[in-house]
């Protein structure tokens, strides 16, 4: 991905590049790593069907999930992993979660009193079917990349506040 540009644009300019048919599969894959973990919102600049289209071009399948910028075997995955996500009420369902409470919590509380809407830690136990991509090395956020249209039931645990405390204790 260029360096010239502002991280969030780069997914736009990653789609571009893939409209144009101009990227390898090793370029696609390195550019979906980059436009993803740079971003600062990613499901913001695109939705969710258009990322979903993308890891799947990258070679994301029922064998294979993305590891950083390589494609691995899914059953080298747990057969479940327990993730958080930060977010407003409507966006729990969104791709981006962390096996990391200390992460989440950073995320639910970065901006507090920021905005209206509370943001809430949502936790699931994604089987490893709903894995698209694992990402860590960019920002050790311990990221991963969830298709929750494959969960088994929708997300509504909410990982009470004053369990917080506890979950962020060594």
């Amino acid at each position: 991905m260029s360096a010239r540009i502002g991280r969030n644009e780069k997914p736009e300019l990653l789609f571009s590049a893939v409209v144009a048919g101009a990227l390898s599969d090793r370029e696609l894959r390195k550019g979906l790593e980059d436009a993803w973990t740079t971003c600062e919102w990613p499901g913001r600049m695109a939705d969710q069907e258009s990322w979903l289209t993308l890891y799947a071009m990258a070679g994301v399948d029922e064998g294979h999930y993305l590891r950083e910028t390589e494609l691995r075997a899914r059953l080298l995955l747990p057969e479940t992993v327990h993730l958080y996500r930060a977010a407003t009420e409507g966006h729990q369902a969104d791709l981006s979660w962390t096996s990391s409470f200390p992460k989440a919590h950073w995320f639910a509380t970065r901006f507090d009193g920021f905005g209206s809407r509370p943001l809430r830690i949502y936790e699931i136990d994604a089987p490893r079917v709903a894995v698209l991509a694992t990402f860590n090395k960019a920002r050790g956020e311990h990221e991963y990349v969830i298709d929750t249209g494959l969960l088994s039931q929708p997300v509504s645990d909410i990982v009470a506040p004053e369990a917080w405390e506890d979950l962020l204790e060594p």
